[in-house]
């Protein structure tokens, strides 16, 4: 194996590790740097070639979490649905996933709150780039014609805040809860879309203000 080869597997390994000894019980913090690099299969100085600190490493775990979330909001967006469509295919989709890669997103609501400073601007960093790529989105579809981008953004904002708390709900489920699982995105559905519907009613009392008075 090539050492750029060997490098890029040690590096995956260290943060599949980090992911794998959190727990529900276990934030990231409490994690010490000997333990992840054992459960690698690596000696602790191998961690230095890689990142400089534990901090280094969950920032980029981060990175790590939010990639496969944009990829499912790309794919959504691609297929052209309608303001309902696109609701009632990407919160399902989204909350699925999540509970499919439980460990990645406990990290990330875990951090979210109670993690340090720099992860957690990081992941409000990330959550903000989502919600501008979403705000444009909202704004081009059939219902929201003429909506101001700053009101798709402010909505996605909010539609990217609650589905963030719907994770804590979806990720509190123990394995074979499927039905609670239809109850909780169809709960987060009807939240979203009321998000939506804000938003055109919003712009509609804009235009009903500036319409000239008979």
């Amino acid at each position: 194996m090539k050492k750029s080869q060997q490098r890029l597997k040690t590096h995956r390994a260290l943060m599949v590790a980090a992911i794998k000894l959190m727990s529900d019980d276990r934030s990231f913090s409490s994690i010490s740097l000997r333990e992840v690099t054992r459960e690698a299969g690596v000696v602790p100085a191998t961690f230095y070639r890689h990142f400089n600190e534990m901090e280094d490493l969950a920032v980029e775990l981060v990175e790590y979490c939010f990639r496969p979330m944009e990829n499912l909001v790309a794919g959504v967006r691609a297929r052209r649905l309608t303001a309902r469509q696109l609701v009632y295919e990407s919160v399902g989709t989204f909350l699925r996933f999540a509970r499919r890669h439980r460990r990645y997103f406990l990290f990330l609501t875990k951090e979210r709150l109670g993690g340090r400073a720099r992860v957690r601007a990081r992941i409000r960093e990330e959550i903000h780039d989502m919600s501008m790529i979403l705000g444009h989105d909202l704004i081009g579809l059939p219902e929201w014609q003429g909506v101001p981008i700053s009101i798709g953004i402010e909505v996605a904002r909010m539609i990217m805040d609650q589905m963030m708390l719907m994770l804590d709900e979806v990720l509190d489920l123990p394995p074979g809860e499927d039905k609670e699982e239809v109850k909780i995105i169809a709960r987060a559905r009807k939240r979203v879309w009321i998000l939506l519907r804000g938003g055109i009613s919003y712009k509609e009392r804009l235009d009903n203000k500036k319409a000239p008075q008979a």
